[in-house]
């Protein structure tokens, strides 16, 4: 088999098109890696450490300064029909850092979901996904961890399997919230300990009280990089009127009180 051919079949395999494949080809080329501990919060009023090629319009995340978690700057997500961007309806901001696998990271974030959500039926909406890592040419799978809004309920899953796939061979609902309260700001923070063997974990934290904890297969065994953080709206289906969703005050460390979203991290002092 010419390697032409051996290359061609990879990416007809990972179920991306020769384009995207390029794309992801020059992306791990050029990316930056990221530090072990971040905070991201929108106080600059721009996106600097956020990966932004996930927004199909200049409106898709918006900075504002309306409805804000702590300090002064929160970011609106928004997905309207037609919205298209690498095999989805989806607004996202990425977090360059790919986890280490066999340690433990944590994270924290707000998120605001605004009453006209409750009106949306039928399509679920991912607003916060880990995302597997996969290789050059390997197909991606579910995410390993996502936090997902359907129907007025927040749901909180998680996938497992030897190999990447669609179709994982495990599927979690670690937790479900049937009424989730919209209007307001919902703080999380999750310790995550990655792993390849049956020993991963999930710790989640809402608003400062234990939400769930979970222990076991965690993620894909064929896949050498831990997962990377995603924040915005992803239609898994179709929808008819825009989705609108807020987020806010981003961390990623070593520690609760390191990620706590209800605390502004970086000082207007620090940033100058």
């Amino acid at each position: 088999m010419s390697d032409a051919k051996g290359e061609a079949e990879k990416i007809a395999a990972s179920g991306r098109t020769p384009q995207e494949h390029a794309e992801i080809a020059q992306a791990l080329e050029t990316d930056p890696k990221g530090q072990a501990s971040v905070t991201l919060d929108f106080e600059r009023g721009d996106f600097d450490g956020w990966s932004v090629r996930r927004l199909a319009r200049p409106e898709s995340a918006v900075i504002q300064d309306q409805i804000v978690r702590v300090g002064t700057k929160a970011c609106r997500f928004e997905i309207v029909p037609g919205d298209y961007v690498s095999q989805g309806v989806r607004a996202e901001l990425r977090d360059w850092y790919n986890a280490p696998l066999e340690a433990v990271t944590w994270y924290g974030f707000s998120t605001y979901l605004p009453q006209s959500l409750s009106g949306l039926r039928g399509t679920g909406i991912v607003l916060v996904q880990w995302h597997d890592q996969a290789e050059l040419g390997d197909p991606s799978g579910k995410p390993p961890v996502a936090i997902r809004y359907l129907d007025g309920a927040l749901l909180f899953t998680g996938a497992f399997a030897a190999v990447a796939s669609p179709d994982p061979d495990n599927r979690y609902l670690f937790h479900k919230i049937v009424d989730i309260p919209h209007g307001v700001w919902l703080d999380f923070v999750f310790r995550i300990h990655w792993s390849h063997r049956q020993d991963a974990r999930v710790d989640a934290f809402l608003n400062g009280s234990q939400l769930f904890t979970f222990k076991g297969p965690l993620g894909y065994r064929n896949q050498i990089q831990g997962p990377y953080f995603k924040l915005g709206v992803y239609a898994s289906g179709e929808i008819d009127a825009p989705v609108v969703a807020y987020h806010d005050n981003y961390s990623r460390g070593a520690s609760f009180k390191e990620v706590d979203p209800s605390v502004l991290h970086i000082t207007p002092t620090d940033r100058a």
